[in-house]
């Protein structure tokens, strides 16, 4: 049992290149081993194999790097903000940059409740110059619809595109992307770039901001 009342810390923090490769599970994993080597209170859910009590807002699709993902985790007796920084900081891998850390009320919801939207930029490389990219963009949104395979089913991402803009300068361009980040509509940035003729393999896709209900904090 955990009969006293937990304290819950919230850190925003970056995905920097060199783990761009390590999924959502691997993620929470490294987490996992990383508070349990900072020596702080954590709180652990119950039953047979208790573990640390931590949830991820949203999941970072694979080879997506960020500087803007949020993770909740809580501890049974209260800490200072600074002695959880720095025990924190010391235990996470170079790929992963703590960028704020404060206490948050135990009342609010989830992360992946709070979350509405994520945004995306991506720089395009020169090798797409002649690829009329404008063009093609004003083409995909005069369709009905946009549709993509997913999982075995045919799915419309129309309605999970919220802002899509082209910013070009000189000879680079970015892409700038804003899509619905729920459980009922996840959009994938990556999805829209093979419609577009860009190979997401060629480019490095970046969550810049994770948008959340007004009840987030």
């Amino acid at each position: 049992m955990n009969p006293t009342t937990p304290f819950r810390v919230r850190v925003k923090f970056a995905k920097l290149e060199s783990l761009r490769f390590i999924g959502h599970l691997d993620l929470q994993r490294l987490f996992e081993r990383a508070l349990s080597r900072t020596g702080l209170p954590l709180r652990y859910s119950q039953g047979f194999s208790p573990k640390i009590r931590l949830n991820i807002a949203s999941a970072l699709p694979l080879g997506f790097i960020s500087c803007s993902e949020y993770l909740d985790f809580w501890l049974n007796t209260p800490v200072p903000d600074e002695d959880i920084d720095e025990a924190l900081k010391g235990s996470l891998p170079q790929g992963i940059k703590v960028l704020e850390l404060y206490e948050v009320s135990n009342k609010l919801p989830s992360l992946q409740e709070s979350v509405l939207s994520s945004q995306f930029e991506t720089a395009i490389p020169t090798i797409y110059a002649h690829c009329r990219l404008k063009d093609k963009l004003t083409d995909l949104f005069a369709q009905e619809s946009i549709m993509v395979y997913r999982r075995k089913k045919t799915v419309d991402i129309k309605p999970m595109i919220e802002k899509l803009k082209l910013k070009t300068q000189n000879d680079s361009s970015v892409l700038f992307i804003q899509m619905s980040s729920t459980t009922q509509m996840n959009g994938r940035p990556d999805e829209l770039l093979v419609l577009l003729g860009i190979d997401p393999a060629d480019v490095l896709i970046e969550r810049t901001n994770i948008i959340f209900s007004p009840d987030f904090q």
